[in-house]
């Protein structure tokens, strides 16, 4: 979620976390889906108010 909130995109994160790029697109839709977010803005929104200002 915080690599969302960085603004990162699904390739950025791909590379960072050595993954697929469609895999991370499936795993971000999961987490829109499971947190009932309608996007990616969405997401960055709820980690901000989740995390406090020194991170989670």
């Amino acid at each position: 979620m915080s690599l969302i909130a960085d603004g990162k995109s699904n390739a950025a994160i791909a590379t960072e976390l050595r993954l697929s790029e469609h895999t991370v697109k499936r795993h971000v839709a999961n987490i829109l889906l499971k947190l009932d977010l309608p996007s990616r803005a969405a997401a960055a929104a709820f980690s901000a108010r989740h995390t406090g200002p020194d991170g989670p």
